[in-house]
């Protein structure tokens, strides 16, 4: 009567040892198939385990936007009346990589808990050693790993003798979810006049400035990180047009934004005689429009009324925009 006391103590102070200590050992058991989704976004996903069984613990996606993961191990009701029973072990750096088939892996112990009697507990596995995760009466916090340790694997092994067929047979469910920090990144693109990659050592990038929330923004080929929210980017230049747009950066999304530089263009209107028409380049001008938006450098206009043409070269200068009418004057000589 008075040994079981002292085993639960020393199985509580080996649970509380245990997540700051890293062990290297063999794990032995049947690995089971784990189907993890793919997305855009870190998803969780749900797996049944049982006693002498090992799970791979995976993320995918974007580590930069996990901090960690968070699982939650649901205790079926006859591992609950054997408290104590069973272990719950976490190991990294896996060797060799577990997939069915093999039954023996071996990895760093990262950490240990004697599956307690509620009917649910939670770990979180800290990717960062400066976190803000904090132990509670049914979470524990495990030391914190690299995310390039993964994959994980979690396993159910017997501490004690006397383990009934209930406890054997029983499976547990294990939801795993991976922690998503609240921020996104944004990707800016630039394009020449012509469709081509404007690189950021190219003649182009030397031509605009970047802003971010009204900050500079270096032009770069990688991706920045960002709070989620709202946040205007700028593209202002003095030989090409100026770009405003207003970016929604997601929770754990690479948000693109894509520039196309273009010469600032002027407007052209024309006043001119019903019936007279009117060519630009050799591009008819409708009568009513009468308006044409022209890049600057030299371009050639043409009137005709009935068989009188008026031919005049135009010089567009950026920014800048035209009147152009089209007048007639009688003259009259006397002989």
């Amino acid at each position: 009567m008075n040994t079981r006391p002292v085993v639960v103590c020393c199985l509580c102070l080996l649970a509380l040892i245990a997540p700051n200590t890293v062990y290297a050992e063999t794990i032995r058991g049947a690995v089971i198939p784990v189907s993890v989704p793919h997305g855009e976004i870190p998803a969780g996903y749900t797996l049944d385990i049982a006693m002498e069984e090992i799970a791979p613990l995976v993320v995918v996606g974007d580590l930069r936007f996990i901090e960690g993961i968070r699982i939650e191990v649901q205790v079926p009701r006859a591992a609950r009346a054997l408290p104590g029973s069973l272990g719950m072990y976490l190991h990294r750096s896996l060797t060799p990589p577990p997939q069915p088939g093999i039954m023996t892996i071996r990895g760093e112990r990262i950490f240990f808990l004697p599956v307690p009697t509620a009917s649910r507990f939670f770990v979180t596995i800290p990717f960062r050693d400066a976190h803000a995760f904090r132990q509670t009466a049914d979470t524990y916090v495990t030391t914190a790993i690299p995310a390039d340790s993964l994959p994980l694997s979690l396993s159910l092994v017997p501490i004690t003798k006397g383990i009934t067929r209930e406890v054997a047979d029983a499976r547990f469910t294990v939801a795993v979810e991976p922690i998503v920090v609240d921020r996104g990144a944004l990707m800016v693109v630039i394009r020449a006049p012509d469709g081509e990659l404007v690189t950021p050592d190219s003649e182009d990038s030397r031509e605009f400035t970047l802003r971010l929330n009204g900050a500079t923004l270096e032009y770069t080929d990688a991706d920045r990180l960002l709070p989620t929210g709202l946040h205007r980017l700028v593209l202002e230049s003095e030989k090409y047009e100026t770009h405003e747009v207003t970016v929604g950066v997601e929770r754990g999304r690479v948000q693109r934004v894509e520039f196309q530089l273009r010469l600032p263009r002027s407007v052209v209107r024309f006043d001119a005689p019903r019936g007279a028409e009117i060519f630009v380049n050799g591009e008819t001008v409708a009568y009513e429009e009468r308006t044409v938006s022209l890049t600057p450098g030299d371009h050639l206009l043409l009137f005709r009324v009935g068989e009188y043409t008026i031919s005049r070269r135009l010089t567009v200068e950026p920014r800048k925009n035209y009147d152009i009418s089209l007048g007639f004057n009688i003259v009259i000589q006397e002989n």
